[in-house]
């Protein structure tokens, strides 16, 4: 199957992207070709792809996948995709949903095994999925998406950088994280005015493990809610946010031999790990 230029099939349907939806169609098969390979599909995979768009990299996903499903929430481009460009395709289910609000728990359990995820993902929801990946990686085998180059960086930033953040600790703890390879504003219709990179992502069991996740969720955002505060304000402040006195918060740093001083972005996954596990122990009223 052959794709023609996006112009072509926009002019055609007489469409024009939308500003709104972040909507940057990839222009050249060859690069939609490279993202594919990336997920070393095998012929029994299902891949859940993110805004398929005009189907750049849907076409070589069912060539590798054994089913491809693709979330579309543009009602013109998923009438499109299903209805013209992948008509009689048994491989290809396009479905107009929003992927925030897609199980992808319960298509693994019908499936029996952790799916692919890829994507072209718009600005507007990349932090929002990564983070809905993390929650549900369970049912995850690997992604490959791409997202602006500032988000990109952040996921890969090493404590005490300027982009080490929430993002980063969070994602870093539930995947191994590779950069692949950026693509400039040139390979995009319209071209956007940042530079895009294609990132893949592993689930990964953590070492050492938190032993409540989403209380490592609460005291990461919490150390990061003031990026320029100490650990002594943040954690250990007015409000109880990690639902502990000062004290307490205070002796568990103590404990773990890391200064109230300190900022939250100094920390390591790690050191984030330990601590909230020892939070939580207190929390709980005893250490274990």
């Amino acid at each position: 199957m052959s794709l023609s230029s996006p112009k072509t099939v926009l002019r055609r349907l007489g469409l024009r992207p939308d500003k709104a939806r972040g909507q940057h169609f990839l222009l050249h098969p060859h690069q939609a070709q490279r993202i594919v390979a990336a997920l070393a599909l095998e012929p029994q995979d299902l891949v859940v792809e993110v805004g398929p768009g005009l189907g750049a990299l849907t076409v070589f996903l069912a060539q590798q996948a054994g089913r491809v499903v693709a979330l579309e929430v543009d009602p013109d481009l998923a009438a499109y995709l299903r209805d013209e460009l992948f008509a009689g395709n048994s491989k290809v289910e396009v479905i107009r949903q929003d992927v925030l609000r897609f199980d992808f728990v319960q298509l693994a359990r019908e499936t029996g095994s952790p799916v692919a995820v890829a994507g072209n993902l718009p600005y507007q929801i990349t932090s929002p999925l990564l983070f809905k990946l993390a929650a549900e990686k369970a049912a995850v085998s690997r992604a490959v998406l791409m997202m602006q180059q500032e988000v990109g960086a952040r996921l890969t930033a090493e404590p005490g950088s300027k982009d080490y953040g929430v993002l980063s600790v969070l994602l870093q703890y539930h995947f191994d994280l590779r950069r692949l390879f950026a693509l400039g504003p040139a390979n995009f219709f319209p071209p956007p005015q940042v530079t895009s990179v294609v990132m893949r992502l592993k689930p990964r069991r953590p070492e050492p493990a938190a032993r409540d996740e989403a209380f490592l969720s609460q005291v990461v955002k919490a150390a990061f809610a003031t990026r320029r505060k100490t650990l002594r304000n943040t954690l250990a402040g007015c409000g109880h946010p990690v639902g502990l006195p000062p004290r307490e918060v205070l002796a568990a740093l103590a404990d773990l031999n890391i200064d109230p001083g300190r900022r939250g972005e100094t920390l390591s996954v790690s050191q984030f790990v330990l601590l909230s596990n020892e939070l939580l122990a207190r929390r709980e009223g005893g250490r274990g």
